[in-house]
């Protein structure tokens, strides 16, 4: 699928989705909290409203999860005052997220996970990183 189909695709959406493998980790929101992620993998895609993560094993839909997503140069986005450097190595975007659903095939499964509570400005970068993106594959 070409860019302008992608682009005309998303827009039957909420958001546009940017097909990035970033590095995703996610914990069961549950106490006591787990050492061991239940999610270790990049994702198929990302936007602001949630992201496509593919898992062996998957998880209920409705399973509340912290999300932990590595976004190289998410801090360039952000207007906060104080700016990591932007090229950190260290920049995540943090949120709670919930498995709206889950398609099976063979052995593995993909799973859609909406964030349900995230920083507004963190959210305001990664829209901001995902049109930045989308402006440069479509020039």
């Amino acid at each position: 699928m070409d860019v302008q189909q992608q682009h005309t695709q998303d827009n039957k959406r909420r958001y546009l989705r940017l097909p990035r493998p970033y590095r995703v980790q996610a914990r069961e929101l549950v106490f006591p909290i787990a050492k061991d992620p239940l999610i270790d993998t990049p994702c198929n895609d990302i936007s602001k409203g949630g992201l496509c993560v593919e898992s062996r094993s998957p998880l209920p839909v409705g399973t509340r999860l912290h999300v932990s997503v590595h976004i190289p140069l998410l801090n360039k986005f952000s207007s906060t005052f104080f700016k990591v450097y932007e090229n950190d190595a260290e920049q995540y975007f943090q949120a709670i997220a919930d498995v709206a659903w889950v398609k099976s095939s063979g052995g593995s499964h993909l799973m859609g996970l909406q964030f349900v509570n995230a920083d507004e400005d963190l959210c305001t970068a990664l829209g901001k990183l995902i049109d930045e993106a989308f402006r440069k594959l479509s020039s």
